[in-house]
């Protein structure tokens, strides 16, 4: 899911953004501000340049964290994140797909209102697992709209029952619109019709066999054809139906 999750990102145009180091300058102390007031561990990553830079607050020294690195030549906080489980790592990963692809589905002004939360076992210092709160926002974005600049903060959830964190939500922080892990709108990207085509796709068919199977015509299935390509952001069907399967849409 990583390495699918690599493609999306990397393979967005990134035209040139104007004031992008004031931007990127801004972006660092909006991470060292939260690293500092909240105590966690906040990452801003440029996807341009494929750095992270990152700030640690006293949650580093529970989980163990050497503190010795604080601009890295990679968008993922490997030394972090080897010590996520497994399957919430997987789950993360899904999460952050699903994340960017309905980002590029949404108009651009309103990206910002967006964020993904997800609850994170990860061993701490003893190697046993605590909760920690993942927030994954992205504050900044090229020109062309790829998006540019991403902050990822991992708080201590606190051990009190009134601060239970969900297992993975993105949620709308202007309308308070809250879309969980298993049934936010993500799902309903594509139509009913779209999905079937898409499962005919993915099992070979091509588009005059799909017609005949489905009673419609070939410029009606190539048309559905390209709007599942404009929706999950992808040139071609097999990247489609790998995008489909890996966001739990087929």
């Amino acid at each position: 899911m990583r390495d699918l999750l690599d493609i999306k990102l990397f393979s967005q145009p990134f035209d040139a953004t104007q004031n992008s180091t004031i931007k990127l300058n801004n972006g660092k102390q909006i991470a060292q501000m939260y690293a500092k007031l909240e105590n966690c561990i906040s990452v801003l990553s440029d996807l341009k340049a494929r750095k992270s830079y990152i700030s640690y607050g006293s949650i580093a020294d529970l989980l163990g964290l050497q503190k010795k690195e604080t601009e890295i030549n990679s968008i993922w906080e490997d030394e972090l994140l080897s010590r996520v489980h497994p399957e919430d790592l997987q789950k993360k990963y899904r999460l952050e797909f699903q994340f960017f692809q309905l980002l590029n589905s949404i108009d651009l002004a309103n990206r910002a209102n967006y964020e993904l939360i997800t609850k994170l076992r990860i061993r701490n210092l003893e190697g046993k697992y605590i909760f920690v709160k993942h927030r994954l926002l992205y504050i900044g974005s090229s020109e062309d709209g790829s998006i540019w600049l991403a902050l990822c903060l991992y708080n201590l959830i606190y051990e009190h029952p009134e601060f239970e964190i969900p297992q993975g939500i993105i949620i709308n922080t202007q309308s308070g619109k809250i879309m969980d892990y298993n049934h936010h709108e993500f799902s309903q990207i594509l139509s009913l019709r779209e999905k079937e085509i898409l499962q005919l796709i993915k099992h070979g068919r091509r588009s005059k066999e799909i017609a005949d199977k489905l009673g419609l015509s070939i410029n009606t299935v190539n048309r559905h054809r390209q709007n599942i390509f404009q929706k999950l952001n992808v040139t071609n069907a097999m990247e489609a139906c790998r995008v489909a399967e890996g966001t739990g849409l087929l």
